[in-house]
Order: structure tokens, then sequence, then C-alpha cells
């Protein structure tokens, strides 16, 4: 059960954007305001991503795959070779997770679904701004900047490292980013952000 919470935290983390292998870093331009204000207007997109979740006894990896037309979202997630997997759909209204060979679970907070499945919770409200190179709305952090985008991004207890963005499309977002706390370290690689 734990590595099926941890693949499934895996797919709640991951955002957007549209990021393929030949692509070359993101040209430094424009301020801090600017950027907020571009990200900011990105409300719908598909992401394609692998995600790494590490804790001190285990780590795993997936394929990662988010849509998102705000408020709602639907993430699939698979194992290597597509073992596995986990279809997660939420919205204001609650979330749902269908585990392959598991079963259907539901709950009206996906922190509450993740702190019943791990035993710790993810603020997966927040990670749709993170996971775009933005603080969430409504809580203190404090940042580091690096040509004009966040480097580092400490909220919500979290540590948020920025270590590439990218250019497609106009948008200049996030292309890997790692989330820590405490024991817990998440890796996101994303190879693909498509705007809807």
């Amino acid at each position: 059960m734990r590595a099926l919470g941890l693949s499934l935290l895996l797919t709640l983390l991951v955002g957007c954007s549209t990021f393929k292998a030949d692509q070359t870093p993101a040209p430094v331009s424009g301020s801090w305001d600017d950027y907020q204000q571009q990200a900011l207007a990105l409300q719908n997109w598909t992401l394609d991503s692998k995600v790494g979740i590490r804790t001190p006894d285990d780590s795993h990896s997936a394929r990662m795959q988010w849509q998102q037309q705000t408020p709602a979202y639907r993430i699939a997630i698979s194992g290597p070779l597509g073992q596995g997997g986990a279809l997660i759909e939420g919205g204001p209204g609650g979330v749902s997770i269908d585990i392959a060979g598991e079963g259907h679970y539901a709950s009206d907070s996906p922190e509450a679904l993740l702190q019943s499945l791990l035993g710790w919770s993810f603020p997966v409200e927040q990670v749709t701004y993170w996971i775009r190179g933005l603080p969430a709305p409504g809580l203190a952090y404090t940042p580091a900047f690096r040509e004009n985008r966040l480097e580092t991004l400490e909220q919500g207890g979290w540590l948020i490292h920025y270590s590439a963005y990218s250019t497609d499309n106009g948008y200049v977002l996030p292309q890997r980013v790692t989330l820590r706390r405490a024991d817990l370290t998440i890796t996101v690689i994303i190879k693909e952000w498509i705007a809807s």
C-alpha cells in the first residue's frame, strides 16, 4: 500500500509545460512581474512528465500525464513500461483515485485522501502554482531569484528548487522542479507542456 501511495503522490505533484529534449534553455527577458503575469495566464494545460520520489526507505519513478482544465484536473500515472497505473480526477467537489488492481478511493480533499493512503498529506492545490514557478496565494513564502525567475521557493514547510526553465509556444516555464520536505524528495522532469 505504501508503494501505491508513493506512486499516487507522484501523480498529484506535477503540473504543466511543453518541453522537448531538443529545446534550449529559456532566454533571460522581462521582469519577475512579467513572468508572474505570463505564468498565471496559463490556466489550462496538458503535461507529460517523469516523476521520481525518494524517501529514506525507498525510491520510485513513474510517467505522469496531467490535464488541467481549471478548476478540474485529470492525472494518469504509469510505472516503467506501462506497468500498474492510477487515474486521479478532481475538482472543487472532491477527488477520486482509481488504482489498477487495488480499487477506487474518493474524498472531499486530495490532501485527506493522501493522508489516509500514505500517512501524510501533500498540498495539491499549491502544486498547481509551484509547478508553474509561482508561489501559491495566501501563504507566506521566501523566494530566491535567478534571472528574474524563481530559483528556490520556501512555502508551507516545503523547499522547491527550480534547476531548469525552457520556452515553448511563447511560455517560459519550469522544466525541472525538485520539492523537498523532511525526508521526502520529489523530482519532476517536464518533457512537454501544451497550453490549451
